[in-house]
């Protein structure tokens, strides 16, 4: 069996299990399950139908399986049709008359050996002859569902014992039957029945619908599977069993693993033909006593393994989760650094174009400032014959008062914005100069102070106050275009109030 790959090893014991086959003989199981291509329901079918291979004494000795080859699926090559010639009127009716006699010899020949082989179901299983209606009979029920055939048995026996609550059949087929108390370590016994036997009735009236019985079968959680062998599967588990008296019962329980049939499926006990309730209740109770702790054992080690993989697994799943929880905590930090780290460096840029902002602020004042310097010196002192000067008092938001005076056809509203502006540059706190000084001083030392600045680019200065004119109340829009000749609030005198215009943020405060 070492050249066997583990789907056929599983095929071959499922073989071997079904049909009970010797354990001396596995070469045989090898060599049916390969003639087979190692389709189990084709073995099986033949097993039952035709019985083992007998081997050919002048045939080559078999060789070892090997698993069976892809045969790629080939169109049949069609074959020309030839019409054969149709016999005349007269041969025909010469041909019935002589085949008539062997016709009826046949068929009684026939009939009286399905008799005999109703009567005793084990003479075709030993004679390997099988009549051909009985080979017709389970053909026709071949192809019908193991679940609608299991049905149909329960179905047959509530209406001859009357429905019963406590006595439950497995409803499925034998082979499902047998994986299920395989897989669940469970004893499953298998009822098999037969119309031609009188002893049927009163074994289901007298012995199955027994309280005692299915008490004892729900206590020790059996599963309960029956079949009439008038049904192909019923037929074949009956050969597989080696059942020759009906009613049978066969205990069926999990095997420990041998060399031979590992994790296998044995009979332990077989009860045939007609016993009374007690009878059957001590067999089975001696069968399943001798076997049960066997199952125990099994079980033990079983939920052992189950225990210890469910550990596993939680021990598995915690870790998980944990690596999963201080992936979530690392990726939150890095969510938070990063979110952190954009915040200063956005905050880093606005400061830094704030600063850049304030820095040509300032070199746009000092530039303006030069501008208004140099306007100045043209009229320090008395002005010129036919000059216009206008003469303009601004109160500052510090609450000072200057007098100034501008050339109002040479300069606009926006250079006493500037002026304003700029003043700080003009008059530092520190020279302490009076409104009437700038009329008094010299032109050179006004103009020793200009400083020859280019203006800042891709800059447009803002004034963050008004100049109102107090009487009326009016406020002097920033007009570069605009002379102060032609603003009569200005020209030839003018008083100007300054006020500042707050502004807000985003977040709605006045900004400083």
């Amino acid at each position: 069996m070492e050249y066997l790959d583990p789907l056929q090893v599983e095929t071959l014991q499922q073989f071997i299990t079904i049909t009970s086959w010797p354990e001396n003989d596995i070469e045989g199981a090898i060599q049916m399950l390969t003639v087979c291509q190692w389709n189990v329901e084709l073995a099986l079918t033949r097993y039952f139908d035709e019985g083992p291979l007998r081997p050919n004494p002048n045939g080559p000795p078999p060789r070892p399986p090997t698993p069976p080859p892809i045969i790629a699926p080939r169109l049949p090559t069609p074959t020309p049709r030839t019409i054969a010639p149709r016999p005349s009127f007269l041969t025909s009716a010469i041909t019935s008359i002589i085949l008539f006699p062997l016709s009826v010899v046949s068929k009684l020949a026939h009939s009286a050996y399905y008799i005999f082989a109703m009567l005793f179901p084990f003479l075709p299983r030993l004679t390997g002859l099988y009549p051909a209606n009985l080979g017709a009979a389970r053909s026709q029920r071949r192809s019908i569902n193991p679940r609608d055939t299991a049905a149909r048995f329960i179905r047959d026996f509530e209406e001859e014992v009357g429905k019963s609550d406590v006595l439950t059949f497995f409803e499925g087929g034998y082979t499902q039957a047998l994986d299920q108390a395989k897989r669940e370590l469970r004893f499953l016994i298998v009822l098999l029945q037969s119309d031609e036997h009188d002893d049927t009735t009163k074994f289901n009236k007298e012995v199955l619908a027994n309280p005692d019985v299915a008490k004892f079968i729900k206590e020790h959680d059996i599963i309960l599977w029956g079949g009439n062998v008038r049904e192909s599967e019923a037929y074949q588990v009956a050969n597989a069993l080696s059942c020759t008296r009906y009613p049978f019962l066969g205990v069926i329980a999990h095997t420990p693993a041998s060399t031979s049939h590992p994790s296998a499926m044995s009979i332990h006990a077989r009860l045939q033909g007609y016993m009374p309730a007690s009878s059957l209740l001590a067999n089975l109770n001696t069968a399943i006593s001798r076997h049960e702790p066997i199952l125990g054992r099994i079980r033990a080690e079983r939920s052992e393994q189950e225990a210890a993989r469910a550990i596993r697994a939680a021990q598995d799943s915690a870790y998980e989760a944990s690596l999963a929880a201080d992936r979530e905590r690392e990726r939150v930090r890095e969510e938070q650094e990063r979110i952190e780290r954009e915040r200063a460096e956005e905050q880093e840029r606005i400061e830094q174009e704030k600063r850049n902002l304030e820095a040509r602020k300032e070199a746009y004042k000092k530039w303006r400032a030069g501008q208004i310097k140099s306007q100045m010196v043209e009229f320090v002192g008395a002005p010129p014959p036919g000059v216009k000067v206008a003469r303009i008092s601004i109160r500052l938001t510090s609450g000072d008062r200057i007098v100034t005076r501008f050339l109002a056809d040479k300069q606009s509203i926006e250079d006493v914005y500037a002026f304003v502006e700029c003043y700080d540059l003009l008059y530092p706190p520190a020279e302490s100069l009076t409104p009437h000084l700038l009329a008094e001083s010299t032109p050179s030392a006004v103009a020793s102070e200009a400083t020859p600045l280019e203006k800042p680019e891709n800059y447009t200065h803002t004034y963050k106050f008004n100049l109102v004119s107090p009487m009326p109340r009016f406020v002097l829009p920033v007009d570069n275009n605009k002379l102060l000749s032609d603003e009569k609030t200005l020209w030839p005198n003018g008083n100007l109030i300054v006020e500042e215009v707050e502004e807000y943020d985003d977040d709605g405060e006045v900004e400083h």
